[in-house]
């Protein structure tokens, strides 16, 4: 798993997907802007109460909490973006890495942005749920891999799983090799985590999990 993550790091910065990489980029900041705009117009909003010293404890404590509450949405808003892109990624991976491979199918525009928006509000929500654990130092970055390892590395290898089989099959192959899939979507939530490369995040989880699912379908290929 770790050469194919190196691979997959090698490759995220390559010539063939830095049209999507930087499309992506900016179309993700883009969304982190308007989001930010929400939550500064939010904040101007809030009710004074004439008391000074409890209008800037308040103040204080609201944009705290925007800090708080933003960190959590930018993976999500990456991934929402990017989830517009992937299947050009995965495609691209493909032909490349493996020319001699039957190509996988794209999937319909419109179904990927469902499963792109879809995942984005499985992401949010569940973040949000374990958000004050995030508070306690240490114990938060282990629970971010573990949490997000597990939704990043479900969602990605369908994403690849789906251009081979029907949703049914890919679901139960994914549940069968959860445990290679569970340490692959780790490497992503790990490269998540590093400030500038979790922009690219998505990219490297969808390389990364077309090299898993070639070596877990076909691993004669690979002895």
């Amino acid at each position: 798993m770790l050469s194919d993550a190196a691979r997959a790091l090698r490759e995220t910065f390559s010539a063939p997907y830095r049209r999507v990489m930087w499309l992506s980029l900016g179309l993700t900041l883009l969304v982190l802007a308007l989001l930010g705009a929400g939550l500064q117009w939010s904040l101007a909003a809030l009710p004074e109460f004439g008391i000074g010293w409890i209008d800037t404890v308040v103040a204080i404590a609201a944009r705290f909490l925007a800090v708080i509450v933003l960190i959590p949405l930018v993976h999500p808003a990456v991934s929402l973006v990017a989830g517009l892109f992937l299947e050009n990624v995965a495609a691209r991976t493909e032909e490349t890495a493996y020319p001699s491979d039957p190509p996988g199918s794209d999937q319909p525009f419109w179904q990927s942005l469902v499963i792109a928006l879809r995942f984005t509000a499985v992401l949010i929500a569940v973040n949000i749920l374990v958000l004050p654990f995030y508070l306690i130092p240490i114990v938060n970055i282990f629970l971010f891999w573990v949490v997000n390892g597990y939704l990043l590395g479900r969602e990605y290898f369908e994403l690849v799983a789906l251009r081979h089989m029907d949703p049914a099959a890919a679901t139960a192959f994914r549940r069968k090799h959860r445990g290679r899939v569970f340490a692959a979507g780790v490497a992503v939530a790990f490269f998540a985590t590093v400030p500038v490369l979790n922009l690219f995040a998505p990219l490297f989880g969808t390389i990364l999990m077309v090299h898993t699912y070639k070596k877990i379908a076909n691993p004669e290929g690979f002895a």
